[in-house]
């Protein structure tokens, strides 16, 4: 699946290529399930740095099984159920990926539960335990609570004994983060959810603040924060244009310049922070990945976490599952299947 120019979704066309086989290092796999992320979406609009040139193909993780091995591979073997994480190229049938970037599944683990790990729950890991490291007690602050993201930052947090606040745009949204564990929802659409955060702490504010908005949603978090307190940002969908037209860019840009700048005295006179997270530049730190998969392998077996799969979509239906996210009518995690 890739697209030869940016633009909407029906820019999205299936092409046939021909195989090949593994080199030194690398397997062959026989994809089952790629994950879709919002991701995808930026880089098909032509707004993501990080994403191969013309023509694309896009997606980052994936499950499914090994079908060959190159040279000098001794950690896997033909048949293996894995998943990995590659620079793009997983809405593919097969994929060729580096072995030391692809993991063996654990007994009793699903393939579409391993394509939705990797990409939203290492970035809610990474954020939560490696860079704020939340402690039993804690309040955070999960903006786009029922997203990908959103829902595995959820789980992490009750699993840790974290207090949650979470925004969404609907009610039913909300109704559907309460169910998994939310203690505090706030509906962005209806009320002020800085104001709400001050109610609802007696004024003291949260400890940690999880931004995927960016834009004023960023400065408002920044606000939400008590003393001592951390914002991440991992996004910022709040600004990204939705199309390639003058407006579009015109308003990304007010609406960027609404996210503020954050001055390292401002920093020290407010007593909070500032930190960000980009997963795919994790890809390259290989000890922090395997760190980053046991953990949450092991989370999955305890069942502290599971992936919530919003639908499982075809090749021919790409373009539908992008259209949804964009339009925000998503909950968890969205996959391509292969077969």
């Amino acid at each position: 699946m890739i697209f030869r120019r940016f633009g909407e979704a029906d820019v999205l066309e299936i092409e046939t290529v021909t195989r090949r086989t593994p080199g030194t290092g690398e397997l062959a796999v026989d994809v089952a399930f790629a994950g879709i992320n919002y991701a995808d979406v930026l880089a098909r609009r032509g707004f993501y740095k990080w994403a191969p040139p013309l023509p694309t193909c896009v997606g980052f993780e994936l499950s499914g099984t090994v079908s060959a091995v190159g040279p000098g591979v001794t950690s896997h073997a033909v048949g293996d159920r894995i998943a990995a994480v590659s620079r793009f190229g997983a809405y593919s049938e097969q994929v060729i990926v580096e072995a030391r970037r692809a993991w063996k599944l654990p007994a009793g683990m699903s393939l579409e539960h391993a394509a939705a790990i990797p990409a939203v729950y290492i970035t809610a890991w990474q954020s939560l335990c490696e860079v704020a490291r939340v402690r039993r007690g804690d309040s955070v602050l999960i903006q786009a609570v029922a997203g990908g993201v959103g829902l595995a930052a959820l789980q992490i947090c009750k699993h840790l004994g974290v207090t949650t606040y979470g925004t969404a745009s609907s009610d039913d949204k909300l109704a559907f983060a309460r169910e998994r564990g939310l203690d505090h929802a706030i509906n962005y659409a209806k009320s002020d959810f800085e104001k709400e955060i001050a109610r609802l702490t007696g004024g003291r504010g949260v400890d940690f603040v999880l931004d995927s908005l960016g834009g004023e949603g960023l400065r408002k978090g920044y606000r939400c924060l008590a003393r001592g307190g951390l914002a991440v940002t991992i996004g910022a969908a709040g600004v990204a244009p939705p199309h390639r037209d003058p407006m579009s860019f015109l308003r990304a840009g007010v609406e960027l310049v609404k996210g503020g700048v954050y001055h390292p005295f401002q920093l020290i006179e407010d007593n909070r922070g500032i930190a960000g997270v980009q997963v795919l530049l994790l890809w390259d730190d290989l000890p922090r990945l395997d760190r980053a998969m046991a953990q949450l392998f092991e989370w999955h077996r305890d069942g502290a976490i599971e992936p919530h799969i919003d639908r499982v979509v075809t090749m021919e239906q790409a373009a539908e599952a992008h259209r949804a996210i964009e339009g925000r009518g998503t909950r968890g995690k969205l996959l391509l299947a292969m077969k």
